[in-house]
């Protein structure tokens, strides 16, 4: 009898696939990953109010500005002159800056810088420039700014370095209460009588925020009494100085 040989490549074929007609061999396919993407938490809405313009600064013509700052110069003035009829000796620089919204209307203004010594009279420009319609600006809101000078009727005393430095000591303690809150330094300037007696002062704030601090700081100035620091002296003194 003769034996049928079959090559080796031939025999493992035909095994395979007597294995896949018998169901022996099941092949295992496995799906493809998906990827879930997690849940994202849900974010409460929250009413901000109504937006603010507060960033937003545009432009004003310089030259209208001017114009009506010259259109109130008589009148800025007056509010200065109307306080040297009680005291001669009231003068100085005025500077003050103010934001104008957009139809022209002031937003705040306070005075940067001022000597007047006299808190009247500054309210008195204030209320002036507050009054007043101004150019609008060209976009969003704008700033504005001006100074003027006021000479005295009559010329103070100044005082020596050491005399203004111990009323600067004496007025921040007296005015601690009136500055709370405020980061920045307020700059006063007082008239101090031959008795020691503060007859007016006034104040420039660090800025538009400080108008009422302002109001609160030359009240207890005026009620300070100096009488250690006026020896010989014969006629009211001038001191301007940085309340820290």
């Amino acid at each position: 009898m003769s034996r049928l040989t079959l090559p080796l490549a031939h025999l493992s074929v035909a095994l395979l696939l007597a294995a896949l007609g018998a169901g022996c061999v099941k092949a295992e396919v496995a799906p493809p990953a998906v990827s879930v993407p997690e849940p994202k938490p849900t974010v409460e809405a929250i009413d901000t109010g109504p937006t603010s313009y507060e960033g937003d600064i545009g432009g004003l013509s310089q030259e209208d500005v001017e114009e009506q700052f010259q259109a109130l110069r008589p009148r800025l003035i007056d509010c200065v002159r109307r306080a040297s009829d009680r005291l001669t000796f009231i003068g100085g620089r005025v500077s003050l800056r103010m934001r104008i919204d957009r139809k022209g209307n002031v937003r705040w203004a306070y005075l940067n810088d001022t000597t007047l010594g006299d808190r009247d009279s500054e309210r008195c420009v204030l209320q002036v420039v507050q009054s007043r319609t101004w150019p609008r600006p060209l976009s969003g809101e704008g700033l504005a700014e001006t100074s003027f000078d006021v000479d005295p009727a009559e010329s103070p005393v100044a005082w020596p370095k050491y005399k203004t430095l111990a009323l600067a000591q004496r007025a921040s303690a007296a005015t601690r209460k009136c500055r709370k809150g405020f980061a920045g330094n307020f700059h006063a300037t007082a008239y101090v009588g031959a008795k020691g007696e503060v007859l007016a002062a006034g104040v420039s704030p660090p800025d538009e925020r400080g108008e009422e601090a302002s109001d609160c700081i030359a009240e207890a100035l005026r009620d300070l009494r100096v009488g250690g620091l006026v020896a010989d002296q014969r006629a009211a003194a001038k001191v301007s100085f940085r309340i820290p």
